[in-house]
């Protein structure tokens, strides 16, 4: 199993991998230039050619401050538990560092905020949602 970012070929699977985990909202069409968007990064863990996990890093330059937000963060059922979840995360903290990030944020349901609070995140402020 090795990390590595997000190709062309992957989508499809990783697609599938959020539409299962989270929601249909997923099963969109492609942002065509979201591979060559810096800001913008997915990485997968994979075993030879499977998708067995991907999560997300978007960088969100403010007026005066760098944003890491991590999103999207899905493990396949069949491979929870072997920390794949922990070394994806993992590895966008390290990848929002070298991007000066000078603070990372990460939306969880509850039933996932002690794994994220395992990796050092925090509790903190109220977040809303709106969705179209």
């Amino acid at each position: 199993m090795k990390i590595r970012l997000l190709e062309s070929n992957d989508i499809k699977q990783v697609v599938d991998l959020w539409t299962s985990s989270f929601s249909g909202n997923f099963n969109n069409p492609v942002y065509t230039n979201y591979l060559n968007d810096s800001n913008s990064i997915t990485v997968v863990m994979c075993d030879e050619k499977k998708i067995l996990g991907a999560a997300s890093l978007h960088i969100i330059k403010k007026l005066t401050r760098t944003l890491g937000l991590i999103e999207d963060v899905a493990v396949s059922n069949k491979f929870r538990g072997l920390g794949i979840g922990k070394k994806l995360v993992g590895k966008l903290i390290q990848i929002s560092k070298e991007k000066k990030c000078d603070k990372i944020v990460l939306s969880s349901s509850k039933k996932n905020s002690e794994f994220y609070e395992k990796m050092g995140f925090q509790k903190k402020e109220f977040s809303m949602v709106l969705r179209n």
